[in-house]
């Protein structure tokens, strides 16, 4: 028999499990806005800039274009590879020609199309003034980089997506095995990234209208070399023997794993430095990040090569790519660090160390000609000792080498030595040169590199010249009267000739110049921390209050 609820209990439990109702309505909504405020913190302690650059850059119409030619080109490739490998496709192999296809329609925006959106979003920055109300706000020109170049990251990220189905779909071809595509995707991937940050490092390297028309077709330039030269290594990738891995070994694998997890980071991270440092205020510190940034790339460098040690082949190998690497980085950024101004800012000598230990350690880190020109040397002389190191390792290890190989080792280390004697000088006179420049004018530090490079020409036509017009122009063997020809002199020691007394004879006369440098330029080498006024630790305080409330 059934009971019948009273109306008073009906009524009760419904405005119970109204209640009910709007207590989870309320919980939910409470927890929705819980997370909004966390995604809203979160987002502006990543990069605001990244919010904006990435609405401006999915909303534009190069991207809109990008994306739907992208999308059309995928569909189209898919139809017309397929239908031409018909009907093979069944029962043959056919995933290396559907992938090459796939990886040139995904390497065009990648390679190309995204470092130019990042250049000239940057670019665009600077000639529109937008920069310099950036400038004023707590953003620092390093997040403002960050962020172009996570925009970039994030557009490559939704093309990569797109395409992702297609290589997928080729790789159920047969024919290309999983390392392989592998290898290919990541090769294109890492390729991207490094080209977006050398297009926003050349961003910002020219404020003048013909210098900008110049950098752009300079990037262009490059990453059109870049497009053409990662093509072929994905195409012998794909269409090889396929035995790389074998060809290769472990040992060489874990060399080129290594150099792609050390050097190449280190890498971005001093083109990230330098870009960040050429938006940075001339009354900040822009040197001393630009110098930690070179120690890291040494520390990396050296790293990667150690991992090849096992393998004597693969060592000789690294340190050839290695130190002819970081001697071209080094020969660029010393010349720009003895071109530096000798002026300090107050704002910068508040940030100089104070300690004894520190000014003793650190104070090559600071800004200047002078801290410039030891810091180099200082750099110099630990590569080479890096080097000579590894030759005692070696032969520690008992390494067993023919005669042959021990003197090419011998010529090796003379010829490092040799670079090193002639650059010591070389920046020495650079240092002198750019000390005349700046009593009655402003060089950019770029000029530095201009001024080694009229310093080396003359050093070495010079003497040459004078000798041939005094031997009425008829060939003459080198004497030492040769010795600031750095070309001929190497060029003996690589063909074998003893060079050490000139080399001896270099090396001093760079040593003292460099101690006569430090003595005159006390103050210069040895700057001395200011103290922070009382006002402006006050207004430091208030920044980072508010900071703290945020």
């Amino acid at each position: 028999m059934a009971v019948d609820v009273p109306p008073e209990n009906s009524a009760q439990q419904k405005v119970n499990g109204d209640e009910v109702n709007g207590d989870s309505a309320r919980g939910a909504m409470l927890s929705m806005q819980r997370i909004d405020i966390w995604c809203e913190k979160w987002g502006d302690w990543c990069n605001p800039i990244l919010v904006k650059e990435t609405r401006q850059a999915l909303k534009s119409r190069q991207f809109v274009i990008t994306f739907s030619l992208l999308l059309v080109a995928a569909l189209s490739w898919t139809i017309i590879g397929t239908v031409s490998l018909m009907p093979a496709i069944y029962d043959t192999p056919s995933a290396p020609r559907m992938l090459l296809g796939y990886y040139f329609v995904l390497a065009l925006p990648m390679l190309l199309v995204v470092p130019l959106a990042a250049y000239r979003s940057l670019e665009g920055e600077i000639d529109d003034g937008t920069l310099e109300l950036l400038s004023v706000t707590a953003l620092s020109p390093k997040q403002i980089v960050l962020g172009k170049l996570a925009s970039a990251m994030l557009q490559m990220l939704l093309y990569f997506v797109v395409l992702f189905p297609c290589v997928s779909y080729a790789y159920t071809l047969r024919g290309v095995d999983f390392p392989t595509t592998v290898v290919l995707l990541g090769m294109l991937v890492i390729a991207g990234i490094m080209m977006t940050i050398v297009a926003l490092f050349f961003a910002p390297l020219s404020r003048s209208r013909t210098g900008r028309v110049t950098m752009l077709l300079v990037v262009i330039m490059l990453l059109v070399g870049a497009e053409w030269l990662l093509g072929l290594a994905a195409f012998e990738l794909i269409f090889g023997d396929g035995d790389w891995q074998r060809d290769m070994g472990l040992s060489q694998i874990s060399v080129l794993l290594g150099g792609v997890l050390l050097v190449v980071p280190a890498v971005a991270h001093l083109f990230l430095t330098l870009a960040a440092a050429q938006l940075t205020p001339m009354i900040e510190n822009r040197s001393t990040k630009i110098r930690v940034a070179l120690l890291v790339v040494n520390a990396t460098v050296a790293a990667w090569i150690a991992l090849g040690f096992e393998d004597s082949f693969a060592f000789v190998q690294q340190m050839f790519l290695g130190g002819v690497g970081l001697m071209f980085l080094w020969v660029l950024a010393s010349s720009m660090f003895v071109s530096e101004s000798a002026v300090l800012t107050p704002r910068v000598q508040r940030t100089l160390p104070q300690s004894f230990l520190g000014r003793a350690t650190l104070t090559w880190l600071a800004p200047g000609p002078a801290t410039g020109l030891v810091f180099s040397v200082l750099n110099i002389l630990l590569l080479l000792g890096m080097l000579v190191g590894a030759f005692v390792s070696i032969a520690i290890r008992g390494f067993v080498f023919s005669s042959s190989d021990v003197r090419e080792m011998e010529t090796l280390l003379q010829f490092s030595c040799a670079v090193a004697a002639y650059m010591t000088c070389f920046l020495v006179l650079v240092y002198g040169v750019m000390k005349a420049l700046r009593r009655n004018n402003n060089p950019r530090v770029e000029v530095g590199f201009a001024a080694l490079v009229v310093v080396a020409v003359f050093s070495a036509l010079g003497p040459y010249g004078i000798q041939l017009y005094l031997n009425d122009f008829l060939e003459f063997p080198y004497s030492h009267w040769q010795a600031t020809n750095w070309v001929w002199t190497l060029y003996n020691i690589a063909d074998g000739v003893d060079c050490s007394g000139v080399i001896k004879t270099l090396g001093t006369i760079g040593v003292v110049g460099v101690l006569g440098v430090m003595f005159m330029n006390r103050a210069l080498v040895r700057p001395r921390r200011t103290a922070t006024p009382e006002r402006v630790r006050q207004e430091l305080g208030k920044n980072r209050d508010m900071a703290e409330s945020k």
